[in-house]
């Protein structure tokens, strides 16, 4: 099964499409991979950011403060490749880059045909718990990824797991050292508070339980919990091993 599958099965309907995907555990190896899949079935794909961001090797980047026209140039990029980066500007002193605002995704998306957006960060925790202005969604949006990693499933709750761990503890009332289990972690991916907060009304949502190849067990009976509490499409996968499936009642039995 393709990754864009978590957009739409069909290739059609992932056109015309601006994507947000937000949580941890593989984020923008997950840009990537949607990057490569849909430029090679000639999908014009501008990959971005609304918050700090790593940049992508071997990917052509544009600049917005250093373009004075960074949509020309964003476009003859997209003519060239079919896939274009485009970030605000560098930021030298942690080698990052700075995202772009909710007006720059809305002109981005107008010149190309699916725009993929990293909407918050994690720093490459597989969990992670959101503060008040966050996930910063653009209201264009009309798929949200939430993506986990299974290898967090068993986990102790410390900051090495948990992006922002102390909050997660007091938000919950955990203690440290608290194992994460299938169900507090369902409970977070869920909260209209975290992980639901800030995304568009009308945006299909679909969750990625990715690093399957590190706990297996572990992802799958979080993907069974998932399916208890929500009715959004649940997919678990390696995009190390570009393996993906969809979880379904049935086939989790």
């Amino acid at each position: 099964m393709k990754f864009y599958s978590l957009i739409n099965y069909d290739i059609d309907k992932v056109k015309n499409q601006t994507v947000a995907i937000i949580g941890g555990g593989g984020k923008s190896t997950l840009l990537k991979r949607l990057a490569k899949e849909l430029t090679a079935e000639k999908v014009k794909v501008v990959l971005t950011s609304t918050t700090k961001f790593q940049p992508f090797p071997k990917i052509g980047m544009i600049l917005q403060e250093s373009h004075g026209d960074y949509l020309s140039e964003t476009n003859d990029l997209l003519n060239e490749l079919n896939v274009a980066l485009v970030a605000k500007e560098f930021y030298k002193e942690r080698n990052t880059l700075i995202g772009v605002d909710k007006q720059t995704v809305s002109e981005l998306r107008k010149i190309s045909d699916t725009v993929l957006i990293e909407a918050d960060g994690s720093r490459q925790r597989c969990l992670k718990t959101h503060r008040e202005y966050e996930p910063v969604i653009p209201s264009a949006s009309r798929t949200v990824i939430i993506i986990c990693g299974a290898d967090v499933v068993g986990a102790q709750l410390d900051e090495k797991s948990v992006h922002r761990a102390e909050l997660f503890s007091r938000k919950w009332e955990l203690p440290f050292g608290t194992r994460l289990t299938p169900e507090i972690i369902a409970r977070e991916l869920l909260s209209p508070f975290s992980y639901l907060k800030n995304i568009p009304l009308y945006a299909n949502v679909s969750i990625l339980i990715n690093k399957a190849d590190k706990n297996a067990v572990g992802g799958k009976l979080l993907a069974e919990k998932l399916l208890t509490k929500c009715t959004y499409p649940i997919f678990l996968g390696s995009l190390k091993n570009n393996t993906l499936e969809r979880v379904t009642l049935n086939n989790s039995k």
